[in-house]
């Protein structure tokens, strides 16, 4: 059953509606921290502006993320094709 979760992100009370309490209050503290270190270390005073290179930091981390899962997945893909070609003899296999 959903439940209400109340959080603080740049001191502003939200609520969610959710199961997992711990996780929506995970996120939510990374945004907020997120968007503090935007505020701190970039002098944004413009809270629209400090969400929004928060935000262009969040999404470049996880297209990276995303690109270097992709190649993963595809060298994973490409080494078992390779194991799957790989014939052993019969004799061979009996020994494992």
């Amino acid at each position: 059953m959903d439940k209400r979760i109340e959080v603080s992100i740049l001191n502003q009370p939200f609520t969610f509606i959710g199961e997992d309490e711990e996780r929506i209050k995970r996120v939510a503290q990374f945004i907020d921290e997120r968007i503090g270190y935007a505020v701190n270390n970039y002098g944004i005073v413009n809270t629209i502006n400090a969400v929004i290179m928060a935000m262009m930091e969040i999404t470049d981390e996880y297209l990276e993320m995303r690109e270097q899962a992709e190649k993963f997945e595809g060298r994973t893909l490409r080494l078992l094709k390779k194991v799957e070609e790989f014939e052993v003899p019969c004799d061979a296999r009996d020994k494992w």
